[in-house]
């Protein structure tokens, strides 16, 4: 099983003894509520066929977990972290296409999940003890500032961090509803109002606070907002000092979707598990680089630049790739 350790020096602002951390007293801000109850009602009127051969399958799929020899039926729960739009539920997918894999990914409301937050340790504990497969994979974007308190909270729990490239990611988010929320947090953290983030306001630091204070704008584009976005969700990795970590495994979203059989490979022994051809079912690089980013305050970009090049320099030590080998194809 990989291991990604380096001598940085732990964070001190890291509470390692904080309490349970990982249920946020509010999921959501006020004017957020209501658009996930519009969320709810329209999941509830898009029911249809698609959604019930889903079902289907899923039922088949517990038939042949079930069947599966698995060469442990020790459980591994496993908590996708990181970014919004940066390909947690691919990675999640590929949990649950591995024939020792279960997966859930994110939702407004499911059996896992409550307003795209992981619902109690108990229900979460449950899951884990009753899916038939050992490696229980949970697409818990939003409580990936809690992700260090779940690799302690659940028996031999992983994490893996998937980051992509702040420029893919800004166009993807620029092309969301919910868009215009992320200069209100970058805002609110540029304020010190991180009580308004909910559990996102956890664990941001006061030299996050800072930059943004430097940095936000109130005509701020929905890019610049998204780029912002991207520095707070990812500069966890090291605020969580999981970098120094055995228990979370650091992936790069371009690497893994353009050398997919290698990169999987990595995965599944992080994870103790053999890797079988399935796990890449689905997996497509045609987001890669596919739309140029529109002009961003180069202040932002230097930001986000620099943070990237944190990210990519501990990728580069704990994997197989080589960031001279690779062209970037998200940089226009």
């Amino acid at each position: 099983m990989n291991s990604q350790a380096n001598n940085s020096t732990p964070d001190p602002d890291y509470n390692q003894s904080a309490p349970n951390l990982g249920r946020p007293q509010q999921t959501f801000h006020d004017g957020e509520g209501a658009m996930l109850r519009k969320r709810l009602i329209k999941q509830f009127r898009q029911i249809n066929a698609n959604k019930l051969r889903r079902g289907l399958g899923r039922g088949r799929k517990l038939w042949l977990r079930r069947q599966t020899a698995h060469p442990t039926m020790e459980k591994r729960p496993v908590f996708v972290v990181g970014c919004n739009r940066s390909g947690t539920n691919m990675v999640c997918g590929a949990i649950g296409n591995s024939p020792h894999g279960w997966d859930f990914k994110e939702s407004a409301f499911s059996v896992a999940f409550k307003g795209y937050y992981l619902r109690e340790d108990w229900i979460i504990e449950w899951l884990i003890r009753r899916t038939p497969a050992p490696i229980v994979g949970f697409g818990s974007i939003l409580d990936s500032q809690s992700a260090r308190d779940m690799l302690n909270r659940f028996d031999g729990a992983r994490a893996i961090w998937i980051y992509r490239r702040y420029q893919d990611v800004a166009n993807s988010c620029a092309r969301m509803q919910w868009v215009h929320s992320l200069k209100d947090y970058a805002r609110w953290v540029a304020n010190g109002e991180l009580e308004k983030l909910g559990a996102r306001g956890q664990h941001i630091g006061a030299d996050t606070v800072q930059l943004f204070r430097d940095l936000y704008r109130e005509d701020l584009s929905n890019e610049e907002g998204a780029c912002l976005y991207w520095y707070m969700r990812n500069q966890l990795y090291f605020k969580l000092n999981l970098d120094s970590e055995p228990r979370a495994l650091l992936i790069q979203y371009e690497d893994t979707v353009m050398n997919q059989e290698r990169a999987f490979r990595r995965v599944f022994d992080f994870l103790g598990f053999p890797y079988d051809p399935s796990i890449v079912d689905g997996i497509f690089a045609s987001s890669v680089g596919k739309h140029s980013l529109p002009g961003i305050d180069p202040a932002i970009q230097d930001a986000c630049d620099a943070l990237t090049v944190r990210l990519d320099a501990q990728y580069a030590t704990t994997s197989d790739w080589d960031p001279e080998g690779q062209k970037n194809p998200a940089v226009h």
